[in-house]
């Protein structure tokens, strides 16, 4: 049963079988999840700069929403594209939309690293400032260009980690939608099948490590089509689930970051994100999904692919703008050269960087992202028409 509510100028359709809501394509409620994921992503990059929040694993281990994320983009397209690509040409739609929608803001970032490391080397050659590797050393040119055509972190390149590092994802991810475009154009009838195999082949040859050279690779495989059978089995299923599904998944999975040492464990993770959507469509309201519908977590969901795109950049800046105000003596932890800063100092540091991180990703959002996502919605819908 779906009834059509106005907002504020925007029609949003209001499923009351599953109890989500829905504004166009989007399910608020998991654009909330992607949105506090892209932070806990943040706080994973934040500088050392106290021990006491170095220690927090839930953070040390907010890397591994990164697999949240994959799983979360396998659901979303296969719900939008898995019953759309039946010609070549919608198979180009598909592939031009996806490129319209990650490319500006990554190339954009790019060269905000490109401009980094050529202050940086201004900085060494003019004023003689030393600094503990050397400009260009490990972001070249070659991985530059690696960076340009998305290949950076597809097989054993070296160079999945230069200039914007959280971009290795959307390397893997923008070739795994091609993928998963041609499964569909070639196979549809099979395709679950398919993307059974493969999701479980990518976690197999993870958890053996079986295949390192391609594990960024096939850490989007195996999270993506999991993603992909996760939305059919909500797709097929019926059955109600009690709100309080939706509680005990979201505290498992924070005790599972919390407490996990090993990362033998990781591949966990893509259990907990695909119950997490389970419950979170299937499911009727409850304390969990009524956080997530809260407006700023929308919003928050909203500008996470500038969140994520952007904080590296930001956390850079921040860190060396601190190291030059408060000249205090830096100490390396965990291979990366960093200052101490006491407690109130590192929360007054991270609220300012967090404030930072979102300002701008807000302008990224309405000045890039936006902007050229709806210029090639465009140009798709006037093919289609001619």
């Amino acid at each position: 049963m779906t009834a059509v509510v106005r907002r504020r100028g925007v029609y949003m359709f209001k499923q009351s079988t599953p109890s989500v809501t829905i504004a166009g394509n989007r399910i608020e409620e998991l654009e909330s999840v992607r949105g506090v994921a892209a932070l806990l992503v943040v706080f994973f990059h934040f500088p050392c700069w106290n021990s006491a929040s170095y220690d927090l694993h839930i953070l040390r281990n907010g890397y591994l929403m990164v697999e949240l994320f994959f799983v979360l983009s396998g659901f979303v397209i296969y719900k939008a594209y898995a019953g759309k690509i039946v010609t070549k040409d919608d198979l180009f739609k598909f592939q031009f939309l996806r490129l319209g929608r990650l490319y500006p803001v990554h190339f954009f970032f790019l060269f905000a690293f490109l401009g980094i490391e050529l202050l940086r080397y201004l900085l060494v050659t003019r004023l003689g400032i030393y600094e503990s590797a050397a400009p260009f050393e490990r972001n070249t040119w070659t991985a530059f260009l690696q960076q340009i055509v998305l290949i950076q972190a597809i097989g054993q390149t070296g160079n999945s980690l230069t200039f914007n590092y959280p971009a290795w994802s959307i390397s893997v991810e923008l070739y795994t939608y091609f993928l998963f475009g041609l499964i569909v154009l070639f196979f549809n009838q099979k395709k679950i099948i398919i993307f059974a195999l493969l999701g479980l082949f990518s976690v197999g040859l993870l958890e053996t490590q079986a295949s390192s050279n391609f594990s960024d690779l096939l850490k989007c495989t195996a999270g993506f089509f999991i993603g992909c059978i996760t939305a059919e089995i909500a797709n097929r299923t019926t059955t109600r689930l009690h709100s309080t599904t939706v509680l005990l998944v979201f505290i498992s999975t924070i005790l599972f970051l919390q407490f996990k040492e090993d990362k033998a464990y990781d591949v966990i993770m893509y259990l907990l994100a695909s119950l997490l959507i389970l419950t979170i469509v299937l499911s009727d309201t409850g304390v969990i999904k009524s956080l997530l519908r809260l407006r700023v977590l929308t919003w928050l969901g909203t500008i996470s692919y500038s969140v994520y795109m952007s904080h590296a950049a930001l956390v850079r800046v921040f860190d060396s703008l601190l190291k030059g105000i408060l000249k205090r003596p830096t100490v390396l932890i965990d291979g990366s050269m960093t200052i101490h800063l006491t407690p109130t100092e590192t929360v007054i540091s991270s609220i300012a960087l967090i404030t930072m991180v979102l300002l701008v990703s807000n302008l990224s959002y309405k000045l890039i992202e936006k902007p050229f996502r709806d210029k090639s919605r465009l140009i798709v819908s006037a093919r289609s028409i001619s």
